[in-house]
């Protein structure tokens, strides 16, 4: 095993914020001001494949969105922290939720 498959064999968790990230950042609206985004089904799948390899992915974002509670529903996100407006604060409780360090 290389030191590179060695390192990546310690990832547990992926925390990621969702627009501008898991969308192209743009926000769409309707006549009746709904709010619409453009998620990117690549992510998706990349998401899919890190569960399959016991890597959770954990979304942080400012908004608090329906859309994206449905999104994170549907490609079964371990954890959604909507409304987090400094999402640094956030990260020592992932931490020890689910046993990991920041290294």
């Amino acid at each position: 095993m290389t030191s590179r498959e060695k390192k990546l064999k310690k990832i547990k968790i992926v925390v990621s914020d969702v627009d501008g990230v898991l969308t192209d950042g743009g926000m769409y609206y309707t006549e009746k001001g709904e709010t619409m985004k453009k998620f990117n089904t690549r992510d998706s799948m990349g998401m899919e494949l890190l569960l399959k390899k016991g890597i959770r992915t954990i979304l942080v974002t400012r908004e608090n969105s329906k859309i994206v509670k449905k999104r994170a529903n549907k490609i079964k996100i371990a954890d959604l922290y909507p409304g987090i407006n400094d999402k640094k604060i956030i990260l020592p409780q992932l931490y020890k939720k689910y046993g990991v360090r920041s290294d």
